[in-house]
């Protein structure tokens, strides 16, 4: 355990790569929802009948199945943006940075939130697109965490930065006790 706290060197930049990855997740996964329904409501239209088979019944069979795995697109959004704050945490246990630092944990945290800002703000943009807003409105967790992203960029960044700071993985032989 000791091999992978040592010679870290994570960085406070950790909530900018959160933020963008979370919005491209959830705007990736939207979309290919969005033309898996496209598509799902395309066969569903065609009618017309193989031999004793009709055709929607074997589109039922097979492609509705896949269909509806698709579905999981919006937990897994979801589950990946929580993933990522849980390696942030961690990230930030496993290194340890001098209170020096400090300065510029509070401009990267000040910079991250306004970033988040901007995020959040696109964000809602795609959400009222007539076309693909209801889309994205169905992924409800991650669309709920991208709104209020300059909040949870702000306690991100601050957690983050704390538990970095603090240095709560120390051991007592570097503080000096036998």
């Amino acid at each position: 355990m000791k091999k992978l706290i040592n010679n870290k060197k994570g960085e406070y930049a950790d909530v900018f790569i959160f933020i963008i990855m979370s919005f491209i997740i959830v705007v990736f996964f939207g979309i290919m929802y969005y033309g898996f329904t496209l598509f799902d409501n395309a066969l569903g239209t065609i009618q017309f009948d193989i031999g004793d088979t009709n055709f929607t019944t074997i589109v039922n069979q097979t492609w509705g199945q896949v269909y509806d795995a698709y579905g999981q697109l919006r937990t897994l959004a979801y589950v990946l943006i929580f993933g990522m704050i849980l390696t942030i945490f961690v990230s930030a246990w496993a290194v340890r940075k001098p209170p020096i630092f400090l300065v510029i944990w509070i401009i990267t945290s000040l910079v991250g939130i306004i970033a988040g800002v901007y995020i959040s703000n696109a964000y809602l943009l795609l959400l009222n697109n007539p076309d693909f807003g209801s889309t994205l409105q169905s992924f409800t967790g991650a669309s709920y965490m991208l709104l209020y992203m300059p909040y949870l960029a702000a306690v991100i960044s601050l957690f983050s930065g704390l538990i970095s700071l603090i240095g709560l993985n120390r051991s007592r032989r570097e503080e000096g006790q036998p």
